[in-house]
């Protein structure tokens, strides 16, 4: 039982480290799923890192780029795919 215990509260403590979040407040300014790419760098200005990759999507070659933002302690991973946000993760 405390085994499941120390397990349980590790995972807990992970999730809350590394979040996955439908919007959130990046230095003042609200960032949502949905949003485009050209949206969030007129909001946030450029990132600190980009990583551009595709994946494959139904047989089809989708564009993806994730862009990092960090505000104070907090670093933001926001994902694009085909111009849109589809995640937004933070973590410490």
């Amino acid at each position: 039982m405390k085994k499941l215990l120390v397990a349980a509260t590790l995972m807990t403590a992970f999730s809350f480290a590394n979040a996955n979040l439908t919007n959130a407040s990046v230095n003042g300014e609200r960032v949502r799923v949905g949003d485009t790419y050209g949206q969030i760098v007129a909001k946030l200005g450029q990132p600190v890192a980009t990583y551009d990759y595709t994946k494959n999507v139904g047989g089809k070659e989708t564009p993806v780029r994730e862009v990092s933002y960090v505000d104070g302690n907090k670093t933001y991973t926001i994902t694009i795919e085909n111009g849109k946000v589809t995640h937004i993760k933070t973590s410490r």
